[in-house]
């Protein structure tokens, strides 16, 4: 009984631990901003756009710069009637709000059955490393990971609204975004078909309501025109991070078109295997697993314009996989493939921040490399029932031991 109370009241100070390691790197990253704001900062793209919003200037210059729909810039509008460094260190901590409550409601969920609630706070520290770049430059990968995992918990839970929300905002920041409510519409398509398509109506009037049509349609216009004009694979230093760099690395350079077909193909395979899993009678839970991991490797591989900071989206759901795989009986190429991914992910990171390497396609190469460890290993994960009968009987077993 001792022994118990000890071995719990470690795993609470270990917790307590990781907690204060979170709260020491994001109050770091906030008191650099607030010293040497604007250096190496995204924020400021923002607070220039909700300015230029305030006083309905031009949004868009060229390709590069702001790069988000007017409704984007609408939201960010709040931020410009607070001092510059003030609104970074706020949107930092709203960021990690989303990232960090995502995760949260996500192990309280029904989705981390046979995720012991003893090796949680791995989740949180295994996170930390991979995320933390992105609040220290301010990019808005987090948030859009939380509203994305907010969703799927959402569709989970039944709340559609909610669900539909979440998606619609995150598609007006960052379009592809909709792929994974594509998923979750093609498994809930009356819940939350309709419920979507009103959700992106809605964000995409709200500039209308805010500021002159003439100005809004104009900005529409301008946003439209950058992002077509947006092509990137010209230029090393801002080429995307993506499948078809790892093409580029067995000497294989695609055109535009083939490199479209490629990302048709490869989402018509992830919407075939959710299709195939519903007339199969998946579990929700491997559905929704599904959607969201196989969602996520393909808006990383073949979504447009993958950067270093963009595979934070892919976090979540490596590190939960991750941590099931090794607390209940798996295939050990699964787990040799997962532990692979995240030294991967960690190395391209560590590369990417701290090497200073030129950009060339062996360095752009290992986070896609990584995420392609991953997908490999949750399609063998998704198409092995063993490990889902025996995440079911163990809920079986579970309630069988609670009712007793």
């Amino acid at each position: 009984m001792q022994a118990s109370l000890a071995t719990s009241a470690d795993k609470h100070y270990i917790s307590k631990l990781v907690f204060a390691l979170w709260a020491f790197a994001l109050a770091v990253v906030c008191v650099r901003i607030a010293l040497k704001y604007p250096q190496h900062d995204c924020f400021v793209t923002y607070f220039t756009a909700g300015q230029n919003w305030v006083d309905s200037q031009a949004l868009y210059s060229g390709t590069r710069g702001f790069v988000y729909s007017p409704s984007a810039a609408a939201i960010f509008a709040i931020f410009a009637v607070i001092p510059a460094w003030f609104g970074a260190v706020v949107w930092r901590l709203l960021n990690a709000a989303v990232f960090l409550t995502a995760i949260m409601w996500w192990l309280k969920s029904g989705l981390t059955t046979r995720l012991p609630a003893s090796i949680r706070w791995l989740v949180f520290l295994l996170a930390l490393p991979l995320s933390i770049g992105n609040f220290n430059n301010g990019q808005v990968n987090p948030a859009i990971t939380g509203l994305l995992m907010i969703s799927v918990l959402a569709a989970h839970e039944q709340k559609w609204w909610l669900a539909a929300l979440s998606i619609a905002i995150a598609t007006f920041f960052k379009i592809y975004p909709l792929s994974i409510g594509m998923l979750l519409t093609l498994l809930y398509p009356r819940q939350l078909g309709w419920r979507l398509a009103l959700g992106l109506i809605a964000i995409a009037l709200l500039p209308f309501i805010l500021r002159n049509s003439g100005y809004v349609i104009q900005q529409y216009q301008q946003w439209f025109s950058s992002r077509a004009a947006d092509d990137r694979r010209m230029n090393m230093d801002i080429a995307p991070r993506d499948f078809a760099m790892l093409l580029q690395l067995g000497h294989l350079h695609l055109n535009h078109w083939l490199i479209l077909l490629f990302q048709l193909l490869s989402a018509a395979a992830i919407a075939g295997l959710c299709v195939f899993g519903r007339i199969q009678r998946w579990s929700e839970e491997r559905l929704l697993i599904a959607a969201f991991g196989l969602g996520s490797v393909w808006m990383l591989l073949f979504g447009p314009s993958t950067e270093d900071a963009t595979y934070v989206l892919i976090v979540p759901a490596l590190v939960f996989t991750l941590l099931r795989v090794f607390s209940q009986s798996s295939p050990n190429i699964v787990r040799v493939l997962l532990c692979a991914s995240y030294a991967t992910l960690l190395g391209g990171l560590m590369i990417n921040s701290f090497a200073h390497l030129k950009k060339t396609v062996y360095v752009m190469s290992v986070q896609p490399a990584g995420t392609v460890l991953f997908g490999i290993a949750l399609v063998i994960l998704l198409l092995r029932p063993s490990f889902w009968s025996e995440i079911r009987f163990a809920r079986i077993e579970d309630g069988a031991m609670t009712h007793s």
